[in-house]
């Protein structure tokens, strides 16, 4: 049948006219609904509401999301001469002839006798029609299951009669009106259930109305379980002791809003929904087929039951987690098991892969879980919040089945030594080793060489550069192409080892040989993380212009991927962090570290270290030095309560909490400490995830040494500590050594004829105070035009030399692994600081200033 026939099959001619003019004045307000205590106005809602007038204004959503209450601020504010009437029509269906009389009582109506529906139907439309004033009509809460007639009637107000009728509607379904009709001509305004739920602004304020003395987790704890859901929320923030609990007025309401409004067939299956990580039409069909699942859950349960939509194409959907979790006891154990291990093997094939391991060890059955967990792809821990997932599986499971096949062990060797929790890590690769040898010479080699690409990351983890090489090297040349991951592995800790040992050419080329891996085997998460690395070592080389474009690039390539990802967003906000930091913003970088910790907490990325040493920095640069302090004390019980190996974690606490006494002055006390430090520092690599350690320590032992009056020993740490890191191109450090350096000559007393030309410190370095300009980055190519002074970055450089041998932005792009636009953006600077407007001119100046050869 087509969409609306129903409408011209009944045989009523609305245009007729029975009378004239055949009702008195309407009163300012007619059966308006009364507002709730503690009501929350919504000036947002209101706003849009009655900003421009409409011909129907459409509140479409499940039960609970104050349609009622808004409506009724609406009325409220609607302008005296207006006349309002209100319907409630409680969802239940009602006849023409019965609605009809009712709006003819509530608008005190006079229609002449009318003994059929046709005839009290158009008399009530004449008399609607012939109104010199606007009426504004609400009907509220109108039925799922509406009479055809109804439909038919107000279809015909809304969309052909000439009447001054405002309707204002709220309802769970949305009605069989021409509603696209009506969008079409502007005269729709339509807000569901997004758009009505609480923002995070409205939830505090009705929190604060309510008067509800609760903590801050509190809150959060009921935000995360109702999402803006509005009777939820209300209900549970309600909960102050004395009364009745929260838990069990919700549990009220939703019997009597939801579960009474369902049949019997209806209420059997959300009952289990609320036991399922995610359903859809089809999930349903396959698991109640004799009920009719699919239908029953399109036609009835999306409407009525606080779904939430999980993608964009609205197949997957969930409960709200309050309702689910009020639903659940209604269940008893033995159907539950039956649900679980139904539902586990669909969500497999549906292609959820952890939430059909869950249903599984929800259901005891532990062998399913862990045949499902040997077949899923190494990069499947790197997104979402799987490495945590991973995790706690480990816990549930007996080591038997949790590592009963070598790529069982593989995977948790994986996670183990993503989590840095080394000592474990190690006694898992151990046990591929005690696979050895296989049957067959092809199968022991390739055994060995996966054992040799987990192996070596762990010698990198634990400082041996030498392993870490001997053992990734010799996987590499032995790898199958069907490890592939492995390979990544291997690059991607031989690329970490050398930053770390400070052979910065040697590491650009492996993290470019990662990323082109990745890219040809189509895996965001491995692209994203190796860019990460390329972007420290941009900062490690002062390149921040180049960093801040290659995060960008990594935002946008996340963004268009869809779904959570939060261990690679956790990295990117870490990295966006740090680099406001070092442009001397200070709000900007703790709101991107703690959007960072807060990814790192979700997924049990190890990297929330780097969350909380940032929030620390930032915290002493505002002079809090209390709350610096805090900061790694709890990342240093963080640490320790997720079993990380203490040498991945303690020497870069130990390193920001001396800056944060070199900010205080605390000389004397941060020698001792800095000695221990510096001599563990020169004994092994250090950590992976921060390569320049060794030199920041030395920059604090030479500042001790200064502010203690031995200026002779710190004018040899900084002379040796500036060679250094000239030698590793770490532009940041040797700015800061420059500065120190010139400093502490000044109060030898020896004379600098000429000033070294040296980078400026960035804003609130421990240096800062000591830095003037003229500045210019140290092994850049610097060259004046009139007017100014301006320096070419490195990579500024690079692109210019390429320029000159005549490649296109293009050939630039893939030489360098750098995007288009970031060629472009180069190229730019580089015309502007040689003053000139197009490439061929830039490379004739470039010869000209002896720039190029």
């Amino acid at each position: 049948m087509a969409p609306f026939s129903h409408l011209q099959d009944i045989p009523v001619d609305w245009s007729a006219k029975t009378g004239k003019d055949r009702y008195d004045t309407l009163p300012p307000a007619a059966g308006q609904a009364r507002l709730p205590s503690a009501f929350l106005s919504r000036t947002r809602l209101l706003d849009r509401l009655l900003g421009v007038p409409k011909r129907l204004h459409l509140l479409c959503a499940p039960g609970g999301y104050g349609k009622t209450a808004l409506l009724s601020d609406c009325m409220g504010r609607q302008s005296p001469g207006r006349r309002r009437c209100w319907l409630s029509l409680n969802g239940q269906p009602t006849s023409l002839a019965r609605f009809c009389e009712r709006l003819a009582g509530k608008l005190r109506m006079q229609l002449p006798g009318c003994g059929t529906t046709h005839g009290l139907a158009v008399a009530t439309l004449d008399a609607l029609e012939a109104s010199r004033e606007t009426i504004c009509l609400v009907l509220d809460d109108y039925p799922e299951e509406a009479d055809v007639e109804l439909d038919a009637w107000i279809d015909h107000l809304l969309t052909r009669s000439p009447a001054r009728v405002q309707l204002w509607v709220s309802c769970r379904r949305r009605p069989a009106w021409r509603l696209s009709s009506l969008q079409l001509e502007g005269e729709l305004l339509e807000l569901g259930a997004d758009d009505l739920a609480f923002t995070h602004d409205e939830f505090d304020g009705l929190a604060n109305l309510l008067g509800a003395a609760t903590t801050e987790a509190f809150r959060d704890g009921i935000w995360q379980r109702t999402l803006g859901w509005c009777a939820g929320s209300r209900l549970l923030l309600d909960d102050q002791g004395g009364g009745r609990p929260g838990a069990l007025s919700l549990r009220d309401y939703l019997g009597s809003e939801l579960l009474s409004r369902l049949g019997e067939d209806e209420r059997t299956i959300l009952i289990r929904l609320a036991h399922l990580p995610r359903v859809s039409a089809e999930l349903c069909a396959q698991l109640w087929p004799e009920l009719d699942g699919g239908n029953v859950f399109r036609d009835r349960l999306l409407p009525q039951a606080l779904l939430r939509p999980m993608d964009n194409q609205g197949t997957w959907w969930r409960l709200l987690p309050a309702v689910a979790a009020a639903l659940q006891p209604e269940l008893n154990a033995a159907e539950l098991g039956r649900l679980r291990v139904h539902s586990c093997r669909f969500l497999w094939d549906a292609g959820f892969a952890d939430e059909a391991v869950e249903m599984a060890l929800c259901a005891d059955q532990a062998d399913t879980a862990a045949n499902y967990m040997d077949r899923m792809h190494p990069d499947w821990l790197f997104t979402d919040q799987h490495l945590a997932t991973w995790l706690d599986w480990r816990t549930r499971l007996p080591i038997s089945l949790l590592e009963g096949t070598p790529f069982l062990i593989y995977l948790n060797a994986q996670a183990l030594l993503s989590s840095w929790r080394l000592d474990e890590a190690r006694q898992c690769i151990a046990r591929i080793g005690n696979l050895l040898p296989q049957p067959t010479a092809t199968r022991n080699r390739r055994t060995l060489a996966n054992w040799q690409a987990l192996y070596g990351t762990l010698q990198g983890l634990e400082g041996n550069a030498e392993g870490a090489r001997e053992h990734c090297h010799s996987a590499l040349e032995h790898l199958d192409v069907r490890d592939w991951q492995s390979a990544y592995l291997c690059y991607s800790t031989l690329a970490r080892v050398a930053m770390a040992a400070g052979e910065g050419d040697k590491a650009h080329n492996l993290l470019h040989t990662a990323l082109e891996l990745a890219r040809r085997q189509g895996c965001l998460a491995s692209e994203v993380l190796i860019d990460t690395d390329r972007i420290r070592l941009m900062i490690l080389n002062g390149e921040l212009d180049e960093a801040h474009a290659l995060l960008d690039e990594c935002f946008q390539l996340v963004a268009e991927e869809g779904g959570e990802h939060s261990l690679l967003l956790g990295r990117l906000h870490l990295l966006r962090g740090e680099l406001a930091l070092l442009g001397g913003d200070l709000d900007a970088s703790e709101i991107a570290l703690r959007r960072g910790e807060d990814h790192a907490r979700e997924c049990a990325d190890p990297f929330i270290l780097h969350a909380r040493i940032g929030l620390s920095e930032v915290a002493a640069c505002r002079g809090d030095y209390q709350q610096a302090g805090q900061h790694l004390r709890e990342i240093e019980r963080r640490m320790q309560c997720a079993r990380v190996h203490a040498d991945c974690y303690a020497s870069t606490i130990a390193q920001q909490n001396l800056r944060v006494l070199a900010r205080q002055e605390a000389w004397e006390q941060m020698l001792p400490q800095l000695r221990t430090l510096e001599q563990q520092a020169r004994a092994e690599l250090p950590p992976l995830h921060a390569p320049s350690l060794p030199q920041r320590i030395q920059l604090l032992q030479a500042l001790a040494l200064r502010g203690t009056g031995d200026l002779s020993e710190a004018e040899k740490e900084l002379r040796a500590l500036s060679q250094s890191c000239e030698r590793l191109r770490f532009a940041g450090l040797l700015a800061e050594a420059g500065v120190a350096l010139r400093q502490v000559e000044q109060e030898l007393g020896w004379s600098c004829p000429e000033p070294r030309e040296i980078r400026q410190p960035v804003p609130f370095s421990l240096l800062a105070k000591w830095a003037t300009p003229p500045v210019a980055s140290p092994g850049s190519v610097t060259r004046l035009h009139p007017g100014k002074q301006d320096v070419l970055t490195t990579r500024e450089f690079s692109v210019l030399e390429l320029l000159a041998e005549g490649l296109s932005n293009m050939e630039i792009s893939e030489r360098l692994y750098i995007s288009l636009n970031t060629v472009k953006a180069h190229t730019i600077r580089i015309n502007h600081k040689l003053g000139v407007k197009r490439r061929t001119q830039a490379v004739m100046r470039a010869r000209v200033l002896g720039m190029l050869a």
